[in-house]
């Protein structure tokens, strides 16, 4: 039975809803989570990396590969730090971020890439590097740090997470980058969280939006292809 392996914060009080990359139900198959305890998205959502996050989620890749994952994935964007090592140290997949995509979805569409993130000002240029991006490739960045019904919940664990506030903020902004870059052919979520709201994203822009599950399912094709 193939399963993926998640490392998730420990964000208890936060109700995920299906779609979210700490949920189990959002995958597919049979799915184990790990916790990286003592770890807030405040030690994550950094303008730059934090080299003390390696040990627990080397930790936690290693752990979940022992109990059978065939794919290791992280509820974080910003991890993108962890890529290389902890993928150096596992028979596994390894996908830390969900902006590994944005290289290959510029390819797809052969334009700009919209991309929308937790936090657009702790998203910075060296993250893109880390994910392969080059300078010759056109993005667009847009946070959320913003929006209080979004930041609250997710960002500064306060509140409760009401998803259609959240969906409306995920959409607007969308909206938003989209009238400041017409050129915009497709979008990316970095945010882990995202993935409930791509549809949204869709409907307000008609473009195609791509999330850490869709990296996650390519990932999952090539340990399980059905055909």
């Amino acid at each position: 039975m193939v399963t993926v392996g998640v490392i998730v914060l420990p964000d208890r009080s936060l109700r995920r809803p299906t779609g979210d990359a700490g949920r189990a139900e959002s995958y597919p198959c049979r799915t184990i989570l790990h916790v990286a305890s003592g770890l807030t998205a405040g030690d994550v959502v950094l303008p730059s990396p934090n080299p003390a996050l390696l040990t627990p989620y080397l930790e936690g890749a290693l752990k979940l590969q022992e109990q059978g994952a065939n794919v290791v994935t992280t509820t974080c964007g910003f991890l993108i730090p962890l890529q290389d090592t902890i993928a150096k140290q596992l028979r596994v997949p390894f996908v830390a971020s969900s902006l590994l995509q944005i290289p290959l979805v510029h390819r797809f569409v052969h334009g700009r890439v919209g991309v929308i993130t937790a936090n657009d000002e702790a998203l910075t240029k060296s993250y893109l590097q880390l994910a392969g991006v080059s300078d010759d490739t056109p993005t667009a960045v847009l946070g959320l740090q913003r929006h209080k019904e979004f930041a609250d919940p997710y960002l500064n664990g306060a509140g409760e997470l009401d998803l259609e506030k959240v969906e409306a903020c995920v959409a607007h902004a969308s909206e938003r980058l989209l009238e400041r870059f017409p050129d915009i052919k497709a979008f990316v979520c970095e945010c882990h969280n995202l993935p409930p709201f791509a549809p949204a994203i869709r409907r307000k822009t008609g473009r195609p939006v791509f999330d850490v599950l869709s990296l996650v399912n390519f990932a999952l094709q090539g340990v399980n292809n059905p055909f």
